[in-house]
């Protein structure tokens, strides 16, 4: 037998690994009895070593220990005596690990290899990764590469699944009035529909299962209308007789700032469930990026579609680890090196940013390096292992500002990670200009491939990190700074004036230089760093921070002289603009695209103040789209733990009398009927309870269609107030 492995996962009462194998003639289930996930312990002492073994041992739940030799630190190929304890049965893994480690006061023991995921793990060991082409005649013959550019997929049929109730925001507790797959339509008794569901999806066998909101909503709710119905058993909708169904609830959890929540994962046997609306990588790689990425970082496509790309490159590492022949620590405890007050402030910076000149510019030119921060990584061998070595104190390799030494004498771990994925990132770069009728595919590799080149930055100095070290955070925003201080001085030998630079980018005027091509090489021969011209702008407004009026960060707009307008921070970019704002911005930055240069730009802002003007009458009327009208805001903590009352407040306790309670992370829609009453049920109106009569507190869009107004117009004099005088 010959084909793709299209997920694999442990089967925890089999005590095996399953295998789920795409062929040309359908989908095969193997089962594996040969995986035996050891965990391991280092302590100081073998003599406490050997008593530890024979303490667990007596445990039922332990199946053998031994003392073996296996590396354990990246700095080092030296291997060390440790214990190896082996389960009886995979599911006592974790509670063994826990065990062991309360003996030591969680402190004594170090142990390995407990936290990795089992399907990744076996795949590792057995040389093989998801979505491989492997021939099944005997022992496993790989016949793919990991790494390959182009590779042969097989064909996944994928159907779409959609429910409807009659209720405006439906409960598990509301019947079922209707199910849809694809462009089969399933209507009449709620039981006949379900049962006919899984007669359906058996019939037309799809690989790929595709819902909008299933994890959240849409398979609980079926395996809920099922249980109700008395059809617990029957209702399958994998391949097996019965489907894995999630024992947590979800959670939320903190990222970059922001509240998130994550929905229990609601995932098929022998199919692949893909939750479109969750799924970040789904969204932003699509399935072509999700397969490529799968198989380079070894976790299954259905699991992988539930995780961040940080999970992604930390499983690459991982990976990359273990087929060294190290094992992997848990609950990692790597303190920062001891600073005075004067490394502190040197080394405590993130990448450079140059405030931009607020206002209206003519022809300024945008450079930006190529992935500049794993460049860096590869380039100068950053790694939390290579960072201030043990081997290499006098090494010449050497951290600007921080002057942290960097090991001469191996590549870190890091570098053997990222250099392959910024080489098939400019890869699926090339092949979409040499390839335009599959651009969009090779697209969607190379968007997946920024996020996780983005996140291997970021993981350097997170401190939950399987391998993250702030030492080497730190030297990568050093050299970062490095370069594009290097890099302005140079773009000032040419001519160019600097307007506006930040992190990886420049905004340069060229004051008389054109020829941008050429200088663009010259920096990337010096620097050793791509560095690509973005485009060349016919006008671009740098616009001001709204409380301290200098220039903002990362807010602008311009019209490149391709006529593309590129807009960065403003309120149609936001999630939380609603429509009608968003659709005013618009309208205005249309017009002033009609502007070949700022004299023509300025000259036309009667015209753009008039599209303002016009929706500020249609909102003053009453005569709005209550949908264009609606207000999403993202929930960042329970009901009880505001403080203040304000619009999000009053929908949160409207839908908690309707009997619905919103955990941080998630979202909720409304519209606002009188932002001036503190009574929550007439201050908003949650979007999906409207009955399409309500009224509208047209002040407060107003005051929202002016501030976006504002925001375009605010280095040439304008804001609220004199918008209001005016209108």
């Amino acid at each position: 037998m010959k084909g793709w492995i299209l997920d694999a996962h442990p089967d925890y009462k089999e005590n095996a690994m399953v295998l789920w194998i795409k062929t040309k003639s359908g989908v095969e289930k193997m089962m594996d009895g040969s995986f035996h996930p050891w965990f391991y312990v280092h302590h100081n002492s073998r003599g406490e070593l050997r008593r530890l073994g024979k303490d667990l041992e007596i445990l039922d739940s332990v199946a053998r220990t031994e003392i073996v030799k296996r590396k354990i630190d990246l700095r080092t190929e030296k291997e060390e005596k440790i214990l190896a304890v082996l389960p009886k049965k995979f599911g006592d893994l974790r509670n063994l690990a826990r065990i062991v480690d309360s003996r030591g006061g969680y402190y004594e023991y170090k142990l390995f290899n407990v936290d990795i995921r089992l399907a990744q793990r076996y795949l590792v060991e057995s040389d093989l990764f998801p979505m491989a082409l492997v021939d099944f005649s005997g022992t496993p013959k790989l016949e793919d590469g990991q790494f390959r550019l182009r590779y042969a997929v097989p064909e996944l049929k994928n159907a779409e699944l959609r429910v409807a109730t009659h209720a405006r925001i439906p409960t598990f507790h509301d019947p079922l009035t209707r199910l849809e797959i694809d462009d089969i339509v399933l209507e009449g008794g709620e039981e006949d529909m379900l049962l006919e569901l899984v007669r359906t999806v058996k019939r037309i066998d799809p690989d790929v299962l595709l819902t909008e909101n299933g994890d959240g909503f849409v398979l609980p709710y079926l395996y809920a209308r099922a249980k109700f119905n008395g059809l617990d058993k029957e209702f399958v909708l994998g391949r097996e007789e019965r489907d894995a169904r999630p024992k947590k609830g979800g959670q939320s959890y903190f990222s970059y700032g922001n509240i998130l929540y994550k929905p229990p994962a609601y995932t098929l046997r022998g199919r692949l469930h893909i939750d479109t609306k969750s799924s970040f990588m789904y969204s932003d790689g699509g399935m072509f990026g999700l397969i490529d990425l799968s198989r380079m970082c070894g976790i299954p496509v259905q699991a992988l579609s539930r995780l961040s790309p940080g999970s992604a490159i930390s499983a690459m590492q991982v990976n990359y680890v273990m087929r060294r022949g190290y094992l992997i620590l848990w609950k990692k405890n790597v303190p920062e090196e001891f600073k005075t007050a004067e490394a502190l402030i040197a080394a405590d910076r993130g990448g450079l940013i140059f405030e931009p000149v607020v206002g209206i510019h003519d022809g300024v030119v945008e450079v930006d390096f190529t992935s500049l921060y794993p460049n860096i990584m590869a380039k100068f061998n950053l790694s939390p292992e290579t960072v201030l070595c043990e081997c290499c104190s006098d090494s010449k390799r050497r951290v600007p500002e921080l002057l942290y030494h960097v090991c001469e004498k191996r590549v870190g771990m890091i570098p053997h990670v990222v250099r392959p994925l910024v080489q098939r990132r400019m890869a699926f770069k090339k092949l979409m200009k040499s390839q335009p009728e599959r651009r969009d595919v090779y697209k969607q590799g190379a968007d997946i491939l920024k996020w996780c080149l983005v996140t291997a930055f970021g993981y350097t100095g997170y401190k939950n990190a399987r391998f993250g070290r702030i030492e080497c955070h730190e030297s990568i925003n050093a050299h970062a700074r490095d370069i594009l201080v290097r890099t302005m001085e140079i773009a000032e030998n040419y001519g160019y004036e600097v307007l506006h630079g930040m992190v990886d980018c420049l905004w340069l005027k060229p004051n008389g230089f054109s020829n941008h091509d050429y200088f663009c090489r010259y920096v990337s021969r010096y620097m050793d760093i791509p560095l690509n011209l973005e485009g060349i702008y016919k006008w671009l407004v740098f616009l001001p921070n709204k409380t301290t009026g200098v220039g903002a960060l990362n807010r602008y707009y311009g019209l490149f002289e391709n006529g593309e307008l590129k807009v960065r921070g403003i309120d149609l970019r936001k999630r939380d603009t609603p429509q009608l704002i968003k659709d005013a911005q618009a309208e205005m930055l249309k017009v002033m695209c009609r502007a070949e240069n700022s004299q023509e730009f300025v000259s036309g802002i009667p015209d753009y103040i008039t599209v303002l003007r016009r929706y500020h009458e249609r909102i003053r009327s009453g005569g709005c789209d209550l949908e264009d009208l609606i207000i999403t805001k993202r929930i960042s903590r329970t009901l009880e733990d505001y403080s203040q009352f304000n619009d999000q407040v009053a929908a949160l306790k409207q839908l908690k009398r309707h009997g619905f309670d919103i955990q941080p992370g998630q979202n909720i829609r409304f519209i606002v009927c009188d932002s001036s009453t503190k009574e929550p049920e007439k201050r908003v109106k949650v979007a999906e309870f409207i009955d399409g009569d309500e009224a509208y507190d047209a002040e407060k869009y107003c005051t929202l269609l002016l501030r976006a107004g504002e925001t375009l117009l605010a280095p040439f004099g304008y804001n609220g107030d004199r918008f209001r005088r005016i209108m």
